[in-house]
């Protein structure tokens, strides 16, 4: 969990916060894995990308909710 999630110490110690914890860590590790090989990328390669890329999209939607145009933030 430390290397996925970079969490320095577990957020609740009870049994279904920690399952829960576990549960998001494995998520994560496999959706990485998974970027990783649809984009023949290194693993700290794709996970540097895919948490850009997963940032662009939360701004572009908060953006969109805002009532913004996200291509007048975003230049590509």
């Amino acid at each position: 969990m430390k290397q996925e999630l970079n969490l320095s110490h577990l957020i609740s110690l009870n049994k279904n916060g920690i399952e829960v914890m576990l549960y998001m860590t494995m998520i994560a590790a496999m959706l990485l894995l998974i970027y990783k090989k649809a984009n023949n990328l290194g693993y700290k390669t794709a996970k540097r990308r895919i948490a850009m890329e997963l940032r662009d999209m939360i701004t572009a939607v908060l953006i969109v909710f805002a009532g913004g145009n996200p291509d007048k933030v975003f230049k590509t």
